[in-house]
């Protein structure tokens, strides 16, 4: 055999060789000793989060709302634009209003209305106040007024003010007399 022939004979042998070591797979190592716990990997699911508190909540229930809402009633009764009104409300008037008060923030906060709590039996702000005794305009602000100095004293915060003066405000109407043109 010449040189070139055993030449190309050993090329040809060695592509073949790799070839074939190139198309086997490794032997299988022995695989590492652990131990296996049957929830390993596995992930676990994200909790859901909380369902947002309604306003009844954020404002403390019905123990947070009577607490703003005596302190609400004294600056009314303080507030030289609305204390007229007030004058003559006085011991178990006095006591049912605050209740009233307490009870209808705590029905238009979203509060439970299963038992007792929060059941608004007070009349409605129209029938309460009639076509001759209207807000004006003036008393109405200060009663505004009046509500965001008790919340801020009892540490409401500013989206629960908001919210409750969006649930309040659709009675402005009927509590308000409509300006003579």
């Amino acid at each position: 055999m010449n040189a070139r022939t055993a030449y190309a004979a050993l090329l040809i042998a060695a592509g073949i060789v790799s070839a074939a070591c190139a198309a086997k797979k490794p032997p299988p190592k022995e695989p590492e000793h652990t131990e296996i716990v049957a929830d390993a990997g596995a992930e676990e699911p994200e909790p859901e989060p909380p369902a947002p508190k309604s306003l009844f909540e954020r404002l403390g229930k019905q123990e947070g709302i009577a607490q703003f809402v005596d302190t609400f009633v004294k600056n009314l009764q303080a507030d030289t634009k609305f204390n007229k009104r007030l004058a003559t409300v006085k011991g178990a008037k006095l006591e049912k209003l605050k209740k009233d008060l307490v009870d209808q923030i705590c029905v238009e906060s979203g509060g439970p209305e299963e038992g007792a709590e929060c059941k608004y039996e007070g009349r409605f702000m129209r029938e309460a106040l009639g076509a001759k005794n209207k807000l004006k305009e003036e008393e109405w602000t200060a009663m505004l007024l009046d509500l965001r100095t008790a919340l801020e004293e009892h540490k409401i915060g500013d989206n629960e003010q908001q919210d409750l003066a969006s649930a309040l405000g659709k009675f402005r109407d009927d509590a308000v007399a409509a300006k003579k043109q």
